[in-house]
C-alpha cells in the first residue's frame, strides 16, 4: 500500500493517512465573504479501497477532470453538481457536510442520492448534472442536460428527488428534443416558481439552440422561448479570467425569479454569459404557452440596463436584492430590482480565491453562498488540467440576513 500511496501522492490523501485540510485553514479570519469549504481536487467516498484505485487505473475517475457548478443548500448538507464536461467524473450529484465554522479543505464528496443513479450509464441514471434547486418543501429539482460531447447519447431529463426522504425519486420527465437537444443541448440554471400547480425556468445554453425552458409539474409539459436577447453578445467577448481569455459566443445562461408579493407580478432575470445586457419578463407571459408559442411575447422582454461586467449565477433574495457574480472583476455585484439599476455596487473582489464566481444559493439562517470554480478551465478540452497545492474550487458564505426567493418579506 505504501507504493501505491507514494506514486499517487496528493490523489490519496484522504486515504493514505494525509491530513484532511492545511494548517493555515483554522486561520483564515472570518470576512465579509468567508471560505467555508475549499478543494485542491474532487474525491469522493468511495464504495471501497478497492473500487477506488480500480476506477483510477481504468481512467473511470480522473482527478485532475472533475470540477463542481451547481450549489445548493439543504438540511446541513451542501449539494453539489459535477457535470461531465471531460472523462474520468464517477458521480454528477454529490453532498458534503454544511460547515459551519473555519474552512474544510479537500472533504469527500458523498454521491447522492447514491453511487448507483451517479454511474448507472443507462438513460434512468444521472448522465451529466448542471444545476438543480431545492423548493419549500425539500424537494430537489434536478436538471440532468448537458449534452455538448459524447459523453451520453440520452435525452435532457428533469428529475425530482424528495430530500426529505433522501433523495428517493418521486418525478421524471425526459426533454423532447426540439426543446433540448439531445445533441448540443446544455441545461445550465433552473429557479422554481410553486404557482398554478409548479413551474420551473430553465435556461438552455446551447449554442446551437438557445432559450428558456418554461416546465409545468401541473401539466408534465414544457415548452421553448427563443429571441434574440437570448443570443451571445459579440462585443462583450475577449474579456479575460486568470489569464484565459473567453473568445466562445456563449448564450443566456444566469436566471434569477423575483419574490411572490400579494397583487405584483413576478419577473424571471437573465443574461447572456457572453453579455453585460441584463433582461426581464414577467410569469404571465411564460406560463402561457399559446401565447409565449406566438410572435407577440417578444414585445414584453425589458431591457433593465448594463451590468459592471459578464455574469454566470444570478439570485434575487425576498428582499428584491438581486445578487450577480461579476467574472472579469472577480466579484459579486449587488442591485435592488426596486431601485433603478444606476444603485448598483460591487460588494466583494477577490483576484485570488474569486475565480470565475459561478453558482449561488442561499439558507434559511440568512446566508448567502457562491461557488467559485476556475470552470473556464475544465470546459475547454483543449486546455490541460493538474492538480496542485493551490485550491482550484471554493464556496463562499456571505450573511445578508434574508432568504431566497421563494420566502416571502
Amino acid at each position: 500500500m505504501k507504493r501505491v500511496c507514494d506514486y499517487f501522492s496528493l490523489l490519496l490523501l484522504n486515504y493514505c493517512g494525509f491530513p484532511n485540510g492545511d494548517k493555515g485553514s483554522r486561520e483564515i479570519q472570518k470576512r465579509d465573504f468567508e471560505v467555508i469549504h475549499q478543494w485542491q481536487f474532487l474525491n469522493y467516498t468511495w464504495p471501497s479501497y478497492w473500487s477506488y484505485t480500480h476506477a483510477l487505473e481504468n481512467f473511470q475517475y480522473i482527478p485532475e477532470n472533475n470540477a463542481p457548478t451547481g450549489v445548493k443548500i439543504y438540511g446541513g448538507k451542501i449539494f453539489l453538481s459535477i457535470p461531465r464536461f471531460r472523462p474520468g467524473i464517477p458521480a454528477t450529484l454529490a453532498h458534503v457536510t454544511l460547515n459551519e465554522g473555519g474552512t474544510r479543505t479537500n472533504e469527500l464528496l458523498k454521491p447522492f442520492p447514491n453511487w448507483e443513479l451517479n454511474i448507472n450509464r443507462a438513460c434512468i441514471g444521472f448522465q451529466s448534472v448542471q444545476s438543480m434547486e431545492i423548493d419549500r418543501q425539500g424537494y430537489m429539482w434536478v436538471i440532468d442536460g448537458v449534452r455538448i460531447n459524447e459523453a451520453t447519447k440520452c435525452p435532457s431529463k428533469l428529475v425530482i428527488l424528495d430530500l426529505r426522504k433522501n433523495g428517493r425519486i418521486i418525478h421524471r420527465y425526459n426533454f423532447p428534443n426540439e426543446i433540448s437537444l439531445t445533441r448540443g443541448g446544455f441545461l445550465n440554471d433552473i429557479v422554481l416558481d410553486e404557482s398554478n400547480g409548479g413551474f420551473a425556468y430553465i435556461t438552455d445554453n446551447s449554442v446551437i439552440d438557445p432559450g428558456l425552458i418554461v416546465y409545468s409539474l401541473k401539466r408534465n409539459k414544457a415548452w421553448k422561448l427563443r429571441d434574440p436577447s437570448f443570443f451571445a453578445e459579440p462585443r462583450a467577448t475577449g474579456f479575460v479570467v486568470n489569464g484565459l481569455p473567453m473568445n466562445n459566443l456563449s448564450p443566456i445562461d444566469g436566471i434569477a425569479l423575483s419574490p411572490a408579493i400579494p397583487n405584483r407580478d413576478r419577473f424571471v432575470y437573465f443574461c447572456s454569459l457572453t453579455g453585460i445586457n441584463l433582461y426581464s419578463i414577467s410569469t404571465s407571459i411564460l406560463k402561457n404557452e399559446t401565447f409565449s408559442t406566438s410572435d407577440k411575447w417578444r414585445q414584453n422582454i425589458n431591457l433593465i440596463g448594463q451590468k459592471e461586467a459578464q455574469s454566470d449565477g444570478l439570485i434575487i433574495d425576498n428582499e428584491g436584492n438581486l445578487f450577480y457574480t461579476l467574472l472579469p472583476l472577480y466579484g459579486i455585484g449587488k442591485w435592488n430590482i426596486n431601485n433603478l439599476v444606476g444603485g448598483s455596487k460591487i460588494i466583494y473582489k477577490n483576484e485570488k480565491t474569486m475565480v470565475w464566481p459561478d453558482t449561488f444559493a442561499m439558507d434559511e439562517k440568512g446566508y448567502l453562498y457562491v461557488i467559485s470554480n476556475n470552470i473556464n478551465q475544465f470546459i475547454d478540452p483543449k486546455i490541460d488540467t493538474k492538480i496542485s497545492s493551490d485550491a482550484k474550487f471554493r464556496i463562499f458564505r456571505y450573511f445578508t440576513g434574508t432568504k431566497s426567493y421563494m420566502y416571502s418579506v
